[in-house]
């Protein structure tokens, strides 16, 4: 089975392809002038081109269908839906809870949603991989109603919410790519899955939680 998987809801934008039982991924961070998801496309024909495979050699495709960039999360799943609807193949969604806490394996989400919020989640049962608590966004005045101070080197935040929680693992300092975690839970939530229609491209939606922000109006 070929299986790629895209993210470019956070502060890069990672890529990888499981294929001939090897998998082959890619970190790509912003430059001075362009944003990192510009180079998704280019990127993923790399890496097509360095397995000798095709899009049309693709068995599933995955991709992170947020919380995270507005403008990330756009293009990845643009990619990912046409992908999936021209070659009807699925695609599987998984979300940036699911995909952070299965690859650094701790307890609690927490990601700067900015405006003074945060977008936060919990790991459920051990067993269960995929499971995560709903990801909700709440005010930084209620933090301490969610996590407590002895729990904070149990939590994986970003750069900006390190500061609020001290001696939190910051996943932006470990530079795992993230899309390789990706591939193992898109297989087996479609294997284990009943209905597989769930995995059309038609069905696919941004888990975006919060509005977009709008620019350039005048109250």
């Amino acid at each position: 089975m070929n299986i790629l998987a895209l993210c470019a809801a956070l502060d890069k934008s990672y890529l990888a392809l499981f294929s001939d039982n090897k998998i082959t991924d890619k970190i790509i961070k912003s430059d001075e002038k362009n944003y990192h998801s510009l180079y998704l496309i280019k990127s993923l024909n790399e890496i097509l081109k360095k397995n000798n495979i095709t899009l049309n050699d693709l068995d599933l495709i995955t991709t992170n269908i947020g919380p995270g960039s507005f403008t990330g999360i756009r293009v990845a799943l643009s990619i990912a839906k046409t992908i999936s609807a021209e070659l009807n193949i699925p695609c599987v969604p998984l979300n940036t809870a699911q995909i952070l806490l299965n690859t650094y394996n701790k307890k609690y989400l927490l990601l700067d949603a900015r405006r003074d919020m945060f977008f936060i989640s919990q790991k459920q049962d051990e067993g269960d991989r995929f499971s995560v608590s709903e990801i909700k966004l709440i005010y930084k005045n209620e933090l301490e109603k969610y996590i407590k101070k002895e729990q904070f080197d149990e939590i994986l935040c970003d750069l900006n919410s390190l500061k609020y929680v001290k001696g939190a693992l910051c996943y932006e300092n470990e530079n795992k790519n993230i899309a390789i975690t990706m591939i193992s839970l898109a297989k087996e939530k479609y294997q284990n899955s009943k209905n597989k229609d769930e995995f059309n491209f038609m069905n696919l939606k941004a888990n975006y939680i919060q509005t977009p922000p709008v620019f350039g109006l005048k109250g």
